[in-house]
């Protein structure tokens, strides 16, 4: 699979490299929290939130799932640290790389093209950057990561991958802008 990219009024890249673990476990837990620390360098997020430190992502999917993420030339080490943290507790930790796919969109109006596709609020008030959340993509279910005003990951299927992609590069098409008339 090799990144392609689309130029419009918002550009969007599909991002081939990273590595994806779904980690299933009880993340009120203080020592799933510790060794999650510990594992990774970064805290467990509260709800909705992603944190990222030094390219090793942790996204709150739901009270007992967590979305990690970083670049494949972390994967071997880092699913080793997991391993090795997380082997005194119960818990699911599967690599769900081939089964996601990741989109990055890019501009200053990735929002617009967001709410052109999910039937989300995606105002800053409502989602303000660190925001992650499951949503919908016109007909498959996603997720979304505002990891800056002008920067939105957006997670689904692999399997769908190719109609997400072309959904994303028709609402972000030069004349598809949304117009406000005063």
């Amino acid at each position: 699979m090799s990144d392609r990219e689309f130029q419009g009024y918002v550009n969007v890249k599909q991002d081939t490299g990273q590595i994806m673990f779904t980690l299933r476990a009880d993340l009120s837990s203080t020592k799933i929290k510790a060794a999650m620390k510990l594992a990774t360098g970064v805290a467990v997020p509260k709800r909705g939130s992603c944190q990222v430190v030094a390219g090793c992502a942790l996204a709150w999917m739901s009270p007992d799932e967590l979305l990690v993420m970083a670049p494949f030339a972390q994967a071997e080490k880092l699913r080793a640290s997991l391993d090795a943290a997380l082997s005194e507790q119960h818990v699911l930790l599967e690599d769900v790389s081939d089964a996601r796919a990741k989109f990055i969109l890019s501009g200053t109006h990735v929002r617009e093209v967001l709410a052109k596709l999910a039937p989300m609020d995606t105002h800053p008030e409502k989602l303000p950057v660190g925001s992650f959340t499951r949503t919908r993509f016109a007909q498959v279910a996603g997720a979304v990561f505002l990891e800056q005003d002008n920067l939105i990951s957006v997670i689904c299927f692999r399997s769908v991958q190719d109609y997400v992609y072309a959904l994303f590069c028709d609402a972000a098409s030069y004349g598809s802008e949304v117009l406000v008339r005063e």
